[in-house]
């Protein structure tokens, strides 16, 4: 089965991966919602987490131990790693994550791949 990538999405990866910054919706912005218009606001990260070339977010799932301990594994990161999990430790409450800086990747313990996702997602990754 052929799957055809629209061409926004072509157009979008040929834009973005120059800079760090990134357009979402003013739902994570609740502060400026008074100051801002309806639409996208512009933000600036000190990292950018690269999509794969299906366009799917690098986050992953291992499992070790004879299936007892399960890792949440986030890839293709460029920038600061260390503001990437302090702005991600926010989200996922009670989670260790850890920084592997040879890889240029963060593990985070447990089966969180779902919450990853979805905050990549609304910050604009």
């Amino acid at each position: 089965m052929f799957c055809a990538i629209s061409s926004r999405h072509l157009q979008l990866a040929r834009v973005v991966p120059g800079t760090f910054a990134r357009a979402y919706e003013s739902t994570l912005a609740a502060a400026d919602t008074a100051a801002s218009s309806s639409g996208p606001q512009l933000v600036t990260y000190p990292y950018f987490v690269h999509r794969t070339r299906f366009q799917s977010l690098p986050v992953y799932t291992d499992v070790k131990n004879g299936k007892t301990r399960k890792l949440t594994i986030v890839r293709r990161i460029e920038g600061d790693l260390e503001a990437l999990r302090s702005d991600m430790s926010k989200t996922l409450s009670d989670s260790t994550i850890q920084i592997k800086k040879a890889s240029q990747q963060l593990v985070i313990k447990g089966e969180r791949s779902d919450e990853v996702r979805a905050w990549l997602t609304r910050s604009g990754f």
